[in-house]
C-alpha cells in the first residue's frame, strides 16, 4: 500500500519521501518531504465515515491560521489521502508528559482562548455543510442498551442525560474531541488545532467537558489548575453558565458515543471504557465551576 501511495505522490510532487508522523495525528500520517509547500498525507479507509465530517469542518475553518488547509483529496484503491498543510508545533500532551507545568498552564490559557474566538463562533444555522449534528437528543430518549455495559451503569447515565440542554439555537461547531492531545503549541501562545474527526454540530460545553475530563484523567494532580486556567480564560472570550451537573452531562455523553463506536474491539478496550463510564459517572466537577 505505501508503495502504491508514494508513486501517486511522487507522479504528482516529483521526488518526495514519505516520513510517518507521530503525535496528534491519528490513523496514518506522513510528512510528503520535498512537498511544497510542505504537506502531510492523512491515509484512510475509504469506509472510515469520519473523513468526509472532518474535511468538512477543516473547510468551513479554512483561513482560521489554526487548523491545516487542506490541498486535495485522492482516492487509490480502497484508501483516501488526505493532503493538507503541515502544522509547526508541540504536540500539547507531550508537554504535560513532561512536566512543564508553566508551559502547562500557558497551553491551556492558549486553548481557552483559541475555542471561544476561533471555533465556537461559528453558529449553526440550519445548514450542516456536511458535518454531523450532535445525537444527545436520541440518547436522552433512547435505551442506552450495549451488552457489555452493566445495566446499573445505563440506568445511571440515563439519569444524568436527563439533565443535559438541548437548546439547538446555541449549537456552535465543536470540535469533538478537544485537548491538549489534539493542538500543537508553538511559540508566542499559537495553537493549531488536529484531527476534526469528531467534529460536530452541539452544545459549546462539549468541547469544555471534554478538556476538564480528558485532564482530570490524565494529569489528576495538576488538573485543577489547568482545568480552572482553561475555563476562566474561555469563559473572558464566551461568557456562558457552566454547571458540574452540565458538564458530566456533556462527558457522559461523550463516553456512550465511544462506547458505541468499540463495540467490535477487543474486549480489553470495551471494558476499560466501561471503567470510563463509571469513573465520569461519579466524577465530581464543581472544582472547576
Amino acid at each position: 500500500m505505501i508503495e502504491e501511495i508514494t508513486g501517486r505522490l511522487k507522479a504528482r510532487f516529483g521526488k518526495v519521501n514519505l516520513i510517518p508522523l507521530a503525535g496528534g495525528y491519528t490513523n496514518l500520517a506522513f510528512l510528503v518531504e520535498g512537498s511544497h509547500p510542505l504537506l502531510v498525507a492523512k491515509v484512510v479507509h475509504l469506509s472510515n465515515e469520519d473523513t468526509m465530517n472532518e474535511i468538512n469542518g477543516l473547510k468551513l475553518l479554512q483561513g482560521s491560521g489554526v487548523t491545516p488547509i487542506i490541498h486535495d483529496v485522492l482516492d487509490i484503491s480502497n484508501m483516501r489521502i488526505v493532503l493538507m498543510d503541515y502544522m509547526n508545533g508541540r504536540n500539547g500532551q507531550s508537554i504535560l508528559d513532561s512536566e512543564d507545568w508553566e508551559r502547562g498552564t500557558i497551553l491551556y490559557k492558549s486553548m481557552g482562548k483559541l475555542l471561544a474566538l476561533q471555533i465556537h463562533t461559528h453558529q449553526f444555522d440550519g445548514n450542516d455543510k456536511g458535518i454531523r449534528q450532535s445525537n444527545l437528543a436520541r440518547l436522552k430518549e433512547d435505551d442506552l442498551v450495549l451488552e457489555y455495559v452493566p445495566d446499573e451503569l445505563a440506568k445511571l447515565s440515563k439519569e444524568i442525560l436527563s439533565e443535559a440542554e438541548l437548546n439547538e439555537e446555541q449549537w456552535v461547531l465543536t470540535h469533538g474531541d478537544y485537548g491538549s492531545h489534539n493542538v500543537l503549541f508553538e511559540a508566542e501562545r499559537h495553537v493549531n488545532v488536529l484531527d476534526w474527526e469528531w467534529a460536530e454540530w452541539g452544545n459549546p460545553l462539549g468541547d469544555v467537558a471534554w478538556v476538564c475530563w480528558f485532564t482530570k484523567l490524565h494529569y489528576s494532580g495538576q488538573a485543577h489548575l489547568l482545568n480552572t486556567v482553561f475555563i476562566k480564560e474561555y469563559l473572558a472570550h464566551y461568557p456562558s453558565t457552566i454547571s458540574s451537573e452540565q458538564l458530566k452531562a456533556c462527558c457522559v455523553h461523550k463516553v456512550w458515543n465511544i462506547l458505541m463506536r468499540v463495540s467490535h474491539a477487543p474486549v480489553e478496550v470495551q471494558t476499560e471504557w466501561v471503567r470510563r463510564l463509571e469513573w465520569t459517572i461519579h466524577m465530581d466537577f464543581s472544582d472547576v465551576c
